[in-house]
C-alpha cells in the first residue's frame, strides 16, 4: 500500500499592531444608475488607478479593491502616512478628470483604525482583525470629504488628540453597529482639520 506524501505544513500566522485605511466613494450606487455602463466603468476604473497609485506613493500595503472602495494598511506606528494618504485621497478624488469632464462632482469618506491583525497565510497574506471592521464603521459614519479615526490612531499621531494646536477635532459618532460595546465605554473618535499638503508642519509624534 502506497502512502500519499504528508501536505505541506501551513506557516502560522502573524499577529502585529496596523493601521488600516478604508475609502469609500460617495454616490456611487446613484451614479452607476445615472451613468451608462461604459462611462461608469470608464470613470471607477480612472479613480480606482488613481487611488492604488496614491495609496503605494505613501507607503501603504494595498488590499484588493473592493468595487468603490479602496483598503490599505500600514504598520501603526506609520499611522501619519495613512492620514496623509487619506486626506490626498479626498483632494485627488474631488479633481478626477474624466469626473470633471462629466461636470460631476465626486467625494469620498474616509475611515481610520488602529489595531492588532492577523495575516492569513494565503499566497498573498490576508488580514483579519477588529481594525478591518472599525474602520468600515467610521467610514460608514463619515461625511462626505471627511476622515474620522479612532483614538488609536490619535494616539500615535499626537501627545494630546483634540486639544489646541491638534490636527484633530472629537466627533459624536453615531451607534456603530458590532461596537456598542466600545461606545458606550467611552470611546473617543476625531475627524481630521487639515488637507494632506498642511500635515507636515503638524504637531506629531516622531516615527
Amino acid at each position: 500500500m502506497q502512502l500519499l506524501p504528508a501536505p505541506p505544513s501551513q506557516p502560522e500566522p502573524s499577529t502585529d499592531d496596523y493601521c488600516v485605511l478604508v475609502l469609500d466613494l460617495v454616490g456611487s450606487t446613484a451614479l452607476a444608475q445615472q451613468l451608462p455602463l461604459h462611462i461608469w466603468g470608464e470613470l471607477l476604473g480612472q479613480w480606482s488607478l488613481q487611488m492604488l497609485d496614491l495609496l503605494r506613493g505613501w507607503g501603504g500595503w494595498i488590499l484588493p479593491l473592493q468595487g468603490d472602495a479602496a483598503l490599505a494598511c500600514w504598520p501603526a506606528w506609520q499611522a501619519e502616512a495613512a492620514v496623509g494618504a487619506a486626506q490626498q485621497a479626498h483632494s485627488l478624488t474631488q479633481r478626477l478628470p474624466l469626473a470633471q469632464t462629466l461636470g460631476q462632482p465626486l467625494s469620498l469618506r474616509a475611515g481610520l483604525a488602529a489595531g492588532k491583525l492577523t495575516l492569513l497565510p494565503h499566497l498573498e497574506p490576508r488580514p483579519c482583525g477588529l481594525p478591518l471592521h472599525l474602520a468600515h464603521r467610521l467610514c460608514s459614519v463619515a461625511e462626505p470629504g471627511e476622515t474620522l479615526l479612532c483614538a488609536g490612531v490619535a494616539g500615535v499621531l499626537e501627545v494630546s488628540p483634540g486639544q489646541d494646536g491638534s490636527i484633530l477635532q472629537l466627533r459624536a459618532v453615531p451607534p456603530l453597529n458590532g461596537f456598542e460595546l466600545l461606545q458606550s465605554g467611552g470611546a473617543a473618535f476625531y475627524r481630521v482639520l487639515l488637507p494632506a499638503e498642511q500635515l507636515e508642519g503638524s504637531e506629531m509624534k516622531a516615527g
